[in-house]
């Protein structure tokens, strides 16, 4: 399936965040300090997911069945659950100077950045638990994390995977409460296990 970009105006508030999320984003792959990375782990499919794939920004992924696709200002790709609504995936591409996201640091030091200044909320409190990398049959490196965040009104434990290609910076993010998330641990583990460049 291919998909085209969507746009749509969200509140002043998520405005806000998303613009600072992506300018944090935007800063990690200009200015970061190159490192080597962590340990590998591998991608796999499942039964009951959808594939999406964008053939104008390279990416491709899959996704739980029953999540419908949202337009979001400024995000490349959203699907969401509409009765759970911690449990989505979203993809974000900013441009880049870097060549691989191993210039922009090791997968705990681009895990660390990104959890405690891009893909937390304001006031939320977030651990990273662990992190990985991978890398795809064309040579792209990939690093993945797992987090979890915790405000008064929440707790949602989630997944990102994050590579540099051609100029693009490409972070996906999913997950689900932590109610859920032995649910659908293996759904979203395939979400970003899944997650490919190939330019």
């Amino acid at each position: 399936m291919t998909r085209a970009a969507t746009k749509a105006t969200t509140d002043g508030t998520t405005t806000t965040r998303r613009e600072l999320a992506a300018k944090t984003l935007a800063a990690m792959a200009l200015t970061a300090t190159p490192t080597i990375g962590a340990f590998a782990g591998p991608a796999h499919a499942l039964s009951g997911m959808n594939a999406v794939k964008d053939t104008r920004e390279g990416y491709e992924f899959l996704y739980p069945v029953g999540w419908q696709e949202i337009q979001v200002d400024g995000q490349a790709a959203v699907y969401k659950d509409i009765i759970e609504p911690l449990e989505s995936v979203a993809l974000n591409v900013y441009p880049t100077q870097r060549e691989s996201v191993k210039d922009i640091g090791t997968a705990d030091e681009v895990a660390k950045t990104l959890v405690g200044k891009a893909l937390t909320a304001p006031g939320a409190q977030a651990k990273v638990l662990a992190t990985s990398e991978r890398t795809d049959k064309d040579g792209h490196l990939y690093y993945q994390f797992e987090f979890v965040t915790k405000t008064q009104s929440y707790e949602r434990h989630a997944l990102t995977v994050v590579t540099v290609t051609q100029g693009k910076f490409y972070t996906l993010t999913t997950g689900s409460s932590e109610k859920r998330w032995k649910k659908m641990k293996e759904r979203l583990l395939a979400t970003v296990g899944s997650f490919s460049v190939y330019y």
